[in-house]
Order: C-alpha cells, then sequence, then structure tokens
C-alpha cells in the first residue's frame, strides 16, 4: 500500500465510460478541448496529495489485527445482490423528463388540438434540463453515499485487511469528494453543448414541434444523449464501492 502515487486514479477515471462520452462528443462536433477534459479528470493527485496519502496509509497499515467481531459474519454475495439491486434502481430513475411546466412542446400532439407554433415560436431552452440533471445529480449523491456507508459498515465484519480497507476508501473520499463534485458539477456545462448540437441540427433541417419527441427528432435525440450521460456519471460514481464489494468476494472465495 506504500509508493502510491496518482496512476491507478488516472487509470479508473481514464477508463471511465463518462470520460469515453465525453470524448466521443467532442469529436462528433469538431471541439479541441478533448484533451483538456481528460487532463482535468485525470490529474487529482499532485504532490502533497501524494504525501498526506502515504502518510494515512502508513496509520492504516499499522492497525492491530484485530479478531472478527461477533454476529452476523460477512456475506459477500448479499453485498454484490444489493450493490446490483441499487443500481438498477437508480439507473431505472434517471429519466431526462423535465417538469411539464417547461416549455416544451406537447408528446404525441393530436391533429385535433390547436395547431403547434411554427418552430421558430417555440422557445425550448436548456434551463429545464440543466436543472434536472442537478436534481438527478443531487439524488445519486445521497444514494451512493448510502450504500457507500452501508457497505463500509459490512466490511467491518470483515477481517484486518477489509477494515484497512474501509479505512483507506474513507481517506479517499474525504480527499477526493470535494474535487470530485467540483468536476462533476461541470457536466452540465458539456450536456448544454450538446443541445445546442442538437438544437443546430433542427435549425439546418427544421421539423415540426410534433416530431421533436419522437425518433428522429431532435429533443428526442438529445434526451437519449443526457440519459446516456446520467448513466454513465453513476457508473463512475460507483466504482468506489464496485471496488469495495469485490474486495469482500475475494475474501470469501480465499476462504472457502
Amino acid at each position: 500500500m506504500t509508493g502510491t502515487d496518482s496512476t491507478p486514479l488516472r487509470q479508473h477515471v481514464g477508463q471511465s465510460r463518462l470520460l469515453r462520452l465525453l470524448q466521443e462528443w467532442a469529436r462528433v462536433e469538431a471541439e479541441s478541448s478533448r484533451l483538456d477534459v481528460a487532463e482535468r479528470l485525470s490529474g487529482w493527485l499532485g504532490a502533497m496529495d501524494t504525501v498526506t496519502l502515504d502518510g494515512a496509509l502508513q496509520s492504516i497499515e499499522a492497525y492491530p489485527a484485530q479478531t472478527r467481531k461477533a454476529g452476523e459474519p460477512l456475506d459477500a454475495g448479499a453485498l454484490s445482490q444489493r450493490l446490483h439491486r441499487v443500481t438498477l434502481e437508480m439507473s431505472a430513475g434517471l429519466t431526462p423528463a423535465v417538469p411539464a411546466s417547461s416549455p416544451l412542446p406537447p408528446r404525441g400532439a393530436r391533429a385535433a388540438e390547436p395547431p403547434a407554433p411554427a418552430p421558430d415560436e417555440v422557445k425550448v431552452t436548456y434551463a429545464p434540463y440543466y436543472q434536472r440533471y442537478l436534481d438527478l445529480q443531487k439524488r445519486m449523491d445521497q444514494q451512493v453515499a448510502a450504500l457507500r456507508a452501508e457497505l463500509r459498515q459490512a466490511l467491518t465484519r470483515g477481517s484486518p485487511g477489509l477494515r484497512q480497507l474501509v479505512a483507506l476508501d474513507s481517506v479517499m473520499e474525504q480527499m477526493l469528494g470535494p474535487r470530485a463534485q467540483k468536476l462533476l458539477a461541470s457536466v452540465p456545462v458539456f450536456l448544454e453543448r450538446r443541445f445546442a448540437y442538437w438544437r443546430q441540427a433542427q435549425e439546418r433541417a427544421p421539423q415540426p414541434p410534433e416530431r421533436w419527441h419522437q425518433p428522429g427528432g431532435w429533443i428526442h435525440a438529445f434526451e437519449h444523449d443526457m440519459k446516456e450521460m446520467l448513466l454513465a456519471e453513476l457508473h463512475l460514481r460507483l466504482r468506489p464501492l464496485q471496488g469495495l464489494v469485490e474486495a469482500a468476494q475475494n475474501e470469501q472465495q480465499k476462504r472457502t
């Protein structure tokens, strides 16, 4: 656990679904910020951070090899199922739908209804989607934090090595949490560029508002991209939790 540098973290973020999605959009839109995104997401540990982390690791390694606490034994299979179930529930809740009061054209408008205004008269803005994304980010943050605490508590019933891992996970969260939140807060900015991209596509090849939400419509395409972005961010947020569960599974396999 000693000799830690930022390489694992760079690999962790650099291989993330979120970064790959941002890079793909940057290539499509021919933007020059692709490498900047990677550098910002990966350069989270500086020299001083490494010194701080090394000190924490030395303290964690000095933990006494306490015997396992009495009570219910660690069940790695149950933890894996718990993580899988919560992941599915959270994924299902990440819908791009915005409140009904937002200025979006109605879905499936009928011909008997008053004619829809011309495209240039329908004012569709990014603001409702921006607020929706922020609300979903807050929900993700709360749910992931609660599940992470639950997994940590479960791992304290494991071996001294697992208890050290819990302590390390806590240290890493304290060090990287504020920076991760700051960087994830910039994700809606990239999403706004995607909104502008699809709106420009609509301006180049106009479609009637009643088709915007249908496959092939620009709002349908944007909401699909927003859903992909939300799922990619959730995947990134769950990486540390997946690591905790995998560690528990590895220990259980060693005992069998």
